[in-house]
């Protein structure tokens, strides 16, 4: 599920943490909220996308997300 991304040693552990919540903090905040209050409804119910789509929509229009797909199309890394 991708849960574990890395492993590091035991006195590496709080660097590896401040700089993966340092890069987090850069990113797509909202669109990462998003992706968190939509895994926490996830259930065999509502395992279909109708659901979602308002989020998707509403994230893809907004300044997060019109400045990463225009990141990706011009290849760029995206500044949020």
């Amino acid at each position: 599920m991708g849960l574990v991304n890395q492993v590091v040693d035991d006195d590496q552990v709080d660097a590896t943490a401040a700089e993966l919540a340092a890069r987090l903090a850069r990113g797509p905040t909202a669109a990462f909220g998003g992706v968190k209050r939509l895994l926490a409804e996830l259930s065999p119910a509502r395992d279909s996308l109708r659901p979602r789509k308002p989020l998707h929509c509403a994230r893809g229009t907004s300044a997060e997300g019109r400045e990463g797909i225009a990141a990706f199309l011009e290849k760029r890394t995206p500044r949020f």
